[in-house]
């Protein structure tokens, strides 16, 4: 509580008495992940824009994309903007015709999954870090934990999927967090994925396996943003938007 309390300061600078996002309208399933970017732009202090140039892009649904260029570019920042993450942009975002501004949080939630580099894990087993409350079948999580390439590792502990994992994930490597969120990511079953540097603790090859695990997932929109993108998958992609 005390914790609690001390964050007062912290809330009293933001405005909170605007509407909430959530009662713009009912949640709904998003029929295709149709996104449509014109002059997109966005600007966390006054006359300093992220993108060097305002965005024009459009992903259709299906479609795998990666998302290419230089340190510090705002690559992190589009897929926060497209996961709704960040809201004070100007110009056009649009997905299946709504512009993102219009469409609740939990609309968004229910078909977006965002994974980033950092993936946090609970003092508990990799079975509740993968469920996160929700109930999951033993074969699901399964092929889940197949396409992110851990497996193997996880039928190969003492407990299996009821192995503890400590805390913060202690006792497992950078890359065993990252492909655990990765795979509990795809047990959502959302239609559209944005993974940020999230094989970025993977060796080249694991890294090429997982990415092309979602690559080849049909009816699913992917989008990358990668520290480096690789040859061997790199014509896979559908486009490649610089930023």
């Amino acid at each position: 509580m005390t914790e609690l309390q001390a964050l007062n300061p912290i809330f009293s600078k933001y405005q909170l008495d605007e509407p909430i996002k959530a009662n713009i309208e009912g949640d709904r399933k998003i029929a295709t992940i149709n996104i449509s970017a014109k002059n997109l732009q966005i600007a966390y202090h006054p006359d300093k824009p992220v993108f060097k140039k305002p965005l024009n892009f459009k992903i259709d649904d299906g479609q795998k994309i990666a998302v290419d260029g230089e340190s510090g570019s705002g690559k992190s920042t589009l897929l926060k903007i497209l996961a709704g993450r960040l809201t004070d942009y100007t110009g056009e975002l649009e997905l299946d015709n709504t512009e993102y501004k219009n469409i609740a949080n939990s609309t968004l939630r229910a078909n977006i999954v965002y994974i980033d580099q950092t993936a946090y894990l609970f003092n508990d087993t990799v079975r509740y870090n993968l469920e996160l409350g929700q109930h999951f079948t033993d074969e699901e999580i399964k092929s889940a934990l197949e396409k992110a390439d851990l497996w193997d590792f996880v039928s190969s502990l003492p407990q299996k999927l009821d192995t503890p994992v400590g805390e913060g994930g202690a006792s497992l490597s950078g890359g065993q967090k990252q492909r655990l969120a990765l795979a509990r990511g795809l047990l959502r079953n959302r239609k559209l994925y944005l993974l940020d540097e999230s094989t970025s603790s993977l060796d080249k090859a694991g890294a090429i396996k997982v990415e092309n695990d979602f690559l080849n997932l049909p009816k699913i929109t992917v989008v990358f943003v990668s520290h480096q993108l690789h040859e061997e998958n790199k014509d896979k992609f559908d486009q490649i938007i610089t930023v």
